[in-house]
């Protein structure tokens, strides 16, 4: 197979500016969700499942029907954000993210404040998924940690063995390692700082995340109209 030429992709240094800003935001949104919907996640559907296949089998038909909704509007929103990407400028998605975010924040207080949570929060989650989802050549996912452990790890077990004597291994490359271990980097200090802004009763919590959007806005739009790869 050809191998793709490495100026085809993304500096590195981009790709992990991307996925600072990403992480941050995603695992901000997912805490936030946490929180505000009583203990279940908002980004990430393999746990969801879990809870939800375990809710129903034990007879909890309410916590297991209110999972079954994030499920099916996570799943929704990705393949509506999916055609967004695909039909339009995928620099839109961040559009949408904060739109979602500016709704959630207004109707806090609302009689209808939980049920628009649970609908547009799994939504911020799905969008920012289907948005952009490769960095250098790589594909890594910032709304979940669990595969971007693994890939880190797996680098990492790569370039020690690339040391070993008589190894003829290939050590990975740089970003390889980089990039998905600051995708679960960021996605933690997220969490903190979602959780520091409820504990400290901050004004607006949902709306914290808006300048790293438009930053993430400006750049990926930049980088569409000079076509630049990912």
């Amino acid at each position: 197979m050809a191998q793709i030429p490495a100026q085809s992709f993304a500096p590195v240094s981009r790709s992990a500016q991307r996925i600072a800003l990403l992480g941050m935001i995603a695992g901000y949104g997912n805490a936030l969700g946490f929180v505000e919907l009583g203990g279940v996640f908002v980004g990430a559907m393999t746990g969801n499942t879990t809870d939800m296949g375990a809710a129903l089998a034990s007879g909890d038909w309410g916590h297991g029907l209110k999972v079954a909704v994030i499920v099916a509007v996570f799943f929704s929103s990705a393949v509506l954000a999916g055609l967004v990407r695909r039909l339009g400028v995928p620099a839109r998605g961040f559009l949408i993210m904060a739109g979602l975010l500016v709704l959630t924040q207004a109707v806090q207080g609302h009689p209808a404040q939980r049920v628009c949570e649970l609908l547009f929060l799994p939504a911020f989650m799905a969008v920012q998924g289907e948005t952009i989802s490769r960095f250098s050549g790589t594909a890594i996912q910032t709304i979940v940690v669990t595969s971007n452990l693994l890939k880190c790890a797996s680098a990492v077990a790569g370039w020690l063995a690339s040391l070993w004597p008589g190894s003829t291994a290939q050590r990975p490359a740089r970003g390889a390692i980089l990039l998905p271990g600051m995708a679960w980097v960021a996605f933690f200090i997220g969490a903190m700082a979602a959780t520091c802004a409820l504990r400290l009763h901050a004004p607006l919590p949902f709306v914290w995340p808006l300048p790293l959007l438009a930053v993430l806005y400006a750049d990926l739009g930049h980088a569409e109209r000079q076509h630049e790869p990912e």
